[in-house]
């Protein structure tokens, strides 16, 4: 009975195994030997030369890559940033449109037109990536949206957002922002949506504020919803490459202030015809993730135990 039990699922899952192996793991494996050779991408041979790609990466055979590091440094503020900002905004929208109305026949409702507001919020989402950075692009140019209204206030002088190494990056940061916070907006609602009732409608009987029940009730029981974000988000923040290919001087610049990781692999690659050591980036990359996402599914993991 067990044999005949473990052939079933033998046969049930060789299939997707293969496909998984075939479309996943493969590719993986073929990066990490491509890391370790000189392809330039467009030719048919190369050769094999170790860990000379990493070396160079990490400045052992001569000075690092400034490039590549500029790009991890600013990977590294989106992380910091991008997520807890994400969260912070889509999670207050969140309790406006479902928790903060007016309490009628003892339900706790939304502000009015709460429906509306979440369609709106949401409309970010149905717009490709290229737009967004576009429309953002001419927001933030010398003569465009925002400095225009800036300009509505006596003695202003707006910067040239894009063209200032201390401002480029804020913008691709708010940009980032704005295009993620109505989906998680969303999400967040539905998992309000799946707290029991009783429990806010016995603290409003019980006088508790509003802003006690969220402490107390809401935020602990959205915790779970809250770490997945926050994996998501990081993962996000350690691309970052459509919008700054798309919105930024050079693009990167100016003096890589807004670089990131992944358009170092891709100028390197691209551009320069250096497959391989690209790739040695990539694996960089690849590494990063991992330990972020590791660290925090094990975070994720305690909290569990703790409640």
């Amino acid at each position: 009975m067990r044999q005949g039990k473990y052939r079933f699922l033998t046969v049930f899952m060789a299939l997707p195994m293969a496909i998984f192996v075939i479309f996943v793991v493969s590719p993986y494996a073929q990066a990490f030997y491509l890391a370790l050779t000189d392809w330039t991408g467009y030719t048919p041979t190369y050769n094999f030369i170790g860990l000379q790609n990493f070396a160079y990466l990490f400045g052992i055979e001569g000075p690092p890559d400034r490039f590549f590091w500029m790009g991890l440094r600013n990977n590294l503020i989106l992380l910091l940033i991008v997520p807890a900002a994400t969260i912070a905004i889509a999670l207050f929208f969140a309790a406006m449109l479902n928790l903060s109305g007016s309490t009628k026949g003892g339900q706790i409702r939304g502000v009015r037109g709460s429906s509306f507001y979440r369609i709106l919020f949401f409309v970010p989402q149905v717009i490709s990536v290229a737009a967004l950075g576009i429309m953002f692009q001419q927001v933030f140019q010398p003569s465009g949206l925002l400095n225009s209204m800036l300009r509505l206030f006596p003695g202003a002088d707006p910067p040239s957002w894009l063209a200032d190494p201390r401002t480029a990056l804020l913008t691709v940061i708010v940009t980032l922002v704005w295009t993620n916070v109505g989906f998680y907006m969303v999400y967040f609602s539905a998992a309000m949506a799946n707290i029991p009732r009783e429990l806010l409608e016995a603290a409003a009987i019980d006088k508790a504020s509003r802003w006690q029940s969220f402490r107390l009730i809401t935020f602990p029981l959205l915790r779970p919803s809250l770490q997945v974000a926050f994996i998501y988000l990081g993962i996000m923040a350690l691309d970052a490459f459509a919008i700054v290919q798309i919105m930024t001087i050079g693009p990167g610049g100016p003096n890589e202030s807004t670089t990131v990781m992944a358009l170092s692999i891709y100028k390197n690659f691209k551009e320069q015809g250096q497959f391989g050591y690209a790739t040695a980036q990539g694996v960089i990359l690849f590494f990063i993730t991992i330990v972020l996402a590791a660290f925090t599914l094990r975070a994720t993991k305690r909290e569990e135990v703790e409640m």
